[in-house]
């Protein structure tokens, strides 16, 4: 480009052949471009942090679900949800449920009343064959309630 030569060298460093200025910057650090947890991304989702089932980065609505529904109805809500550019949404399990609770204060949007059931989001993680895992997101109690009981959702994905 305008006289200069440029290569690239068997080691992965640049070789720049030039009559003129070269201007050389450090590389970015490999975390540089890495999300916060709370960060707004793009595409309007908040990065929630990392899953502990999937070991891979973990997204979250920026609001809970309009309504209060009963587990199977949040379920068929979050699988059916066509938002911010994605449709791979779902009621986060036991365990992201958690981090999400952990990470509550930058996330932000959650109730954390601790009334029942504004306060209580509810997990996809099965207790047995009627109950489900919820968690309370004043302060992080974790116990199983009635697959019928009407609870907020935080879609993640």
């Amino acid at each position: 480009m305008y006289g200069a030569k440029i290569e690239l060298a068997a080691d992965g460093g640049v070789i720049v052949y030039t009559n003129g200025t070269v201007k050389m910057k450090p590389a970015p650090a490999n975390d540089a471009a890495a999300p916060k947890i709370g960060d707004k991304m793009p595409d309007s989702t908040v990065f929630a942090g990392i899953s502990p089932d999937t070991n891979k980065p973990m997204y979250a609505t920026p609001a809970d679900a309009s309504l209060t529904m009963k587990l199977n109805d949040a379920q068929e809500y979050a699988a059916k949800l066509d938002a911010h550019g994605h449709r791979d949404w779902r009621v986060p399990t036991k365990a992201e449920l958690n981090v999400l609770f952990n990470n509550r204060a930058a996330i932000g949007g959650f109730n954390v009343t601790g009334s029942y059931p504004a306060g209580w989001y509810w997990s996809a993680s099965p207790y047995h064959g009627w109950d489900a895992w919820c968690q309370r997101f004043s302060d992080g109690a974790q116990h199983y309630y009635h697959k019928d009981y009407h609870l907020p959702v935080r879609p993640v994905r």
